[in-house]
């Protein structure tokens, strides 16, 4: 191909929605003509045209009244898809994502935001500045595992039903050091035990992230980023796609990876099912949502 087919196959592809609907939805095995113009609630003459335009560039055949992609148009579909995801969560929120700071999340997931497609922001209630989101708890309590990472802390918020943490079938927390550290000296004169849930890990963070935190649950995942003047504006992303979850416990693995394990040997903490700091750090950070 010359530059000029080159361009023509770009325009041909981003030019038109119905022709990537076709790509995307052919990419799933070979479909009839009565499957394509019913996922696109078109007729065969509005149809037809977009069809016999890919097939001309080699990027769909048809065999036995079914049409499939061709070699180069799996390719091509196989490369386009994660783009067209990516293009869809930035313009599902551009002000969000304008806003942010993402770089608390690596290279190499910023290379599959299009896992997060079917997100939502829930930007704060004036209302309810310093209550966490009714979603967002109730999804948590249906939980039976969490993965916590936290950076920031905020004043205590009393009075939460803390209870829903001891349910937890397998807990794992990281903390920055300063997150941590904060914790405890703000308790002076109380007996500093780090009382987690039963089936519980600590991890330290000895390090800065722009992540101000990571929820991410079998039903769930939220993140809550710095924006980039380093400011908190507690507007918390989340979502329970299936993909999102995946991509949530990716970032969560990659911060455990870079975090230290925190043993019963190495501190003098203790450890039990009762309400502990740690949870009332958690129900605190979260109370300002």
């Amino acid at each position: 191909m010359d530059s000029l087919q080159k361009v023509t196959l770009i325009d041909l592809l981003l030019r038109s929605d119905k022709r990537r609907k076709i790509l995307l939805f052919l990419k799933e095995g070979p479909k009839n003509i009565e499957e394509i113009t019913g996922l696109l609630d078109s007729s065969c003459t509005a149809v037809l045209p977009q069809i016999k335009k890919l097939a001309e560039k080699g990027l769909i055949k048809q065999e036995d009244k079914k049409y499939s992609l061709s070699m180069v148009g799996l390719i091509v579909t196989e490369k386009m898809a994660p783009l067209l995801g990516t293009l869809s969560v930035f313009e599902n929120n551009p002000d969000y994502w304008a806003q942010k700071d993402l770089t608390g999340i690596p290279p190499f997931l910023r290379l599959k935001l299009e896992m997060l497609s079917g997100y939502k922001v829930i930007e704060p209630q004036l209302n309810r500045m310093f209550e966490p989101p009714e979603e967002f708890i109730n999804s948590l309590k249906k939980s039976t595992e969490i993965m916590y990472f936290s950076s920031f802390f905020q004043p205590c918020f009393s009075g939460f039903d803390q209870d829903f943490l001891k349910k937890r079938t397998t807990s794992t927390f990281i903390f920055t050091n300063n997150f941590f550290e904060r914790i405890f000296s703000s308790q002076p004169g109380e007996t500093k035990d780090l009382l987690l849930p039963k089936n519980s890990s600590l991890y330290i963070y000895d390090g800065i992230s722009s992540v101000v935190s990571l929820t991410v649950t079998e039903r769930f995942m939220a993140l809550m980023l710095l924006n980039k003047k380093g400011k908190l504006d507690q507007s918390l992303l989340v979502s329970s796609e299936s993909e999102a979850i995946e991509w949530g416990k990716e970032l969560f693995t990659y911060y455990i990876a870079l975090s230290k394990k925190v043993s019963r040997e190495e501190t003098s903490y203790s450890f039990s099912e009762r309400d502990s700091s740690i949870e009332r750090a958690l129900i605190c950070e979260r109370s300002s949502i």
